[in-house]
């Protein structure tokens, strides 16, 4: 089985809760800990602590272009990886998460690196993420939108 094929299996069947108004709530994994990202380069556990204590407020766009779309609440680092809960209050984005793009994504970071193996680098600690998209394609296989729900974030 390839990573893909392993990637695709392992993904969450993704829960939806319809309500009558919008906006909506999404929550999620913008990046998850020890997955190769675009087959560049891994993050390690624990690479987004200091970054949380200092606080952050990326903001929330669309494919990581044009204005945001909406605002992320809450952000947290778990065994997995960085877990997001955010608003999506553009109807352009929330027709793209019902059509299935549900992929999460960090945008333009800054972190340390170094050489491992394979020619790819262990990213050991992230000191800035200026924005997480909502995207079709994530470079992380596991950075995915788990749950959505459409009318709920008023």
């Amino acid at each position: 089985m390839t990573t893909t094929q392993r990637a695709a299996a392992a993904r969450p069947q993704i829960r939806a809760q319809r309500q009558t108004t919008r906006p909506t709530m999404i929550a999620g994994y913008a990046s998850t800990f020890g997955v190769a990202v675009n087959g560049q380069y891994v993050i390690a556990p624990g690479a987004f602590d200091r970054l949380l204590e200092r606080g952050f407020s990326p903001r929330m766009l669309l494919e990581h272009e044009g204005e945001p779309v909406g605002e992320w609440l809450k952000i947290i680092a778990d065994q997995t990886g960085l877990f997001v809960v955010g608003r999506v209050d553009a109807a352009a984005a929330i027709e793209r998460i019902e059509a299935g793009d549900i992929g999460l994504s960090l945008g333009r970071k800054v972190g340390l690196r170094k050489m491992i193996e394979g020619g790819i680098s262990l990213c050991p600690q992230v000191l800035d993420v200026g924005e997480i998209s909502i995207v079709s394609e994530p470079g992380d296989p596991l950075a995915l939108i788990t749950e959505f729900a459409i009318g709920a974030g008023q």
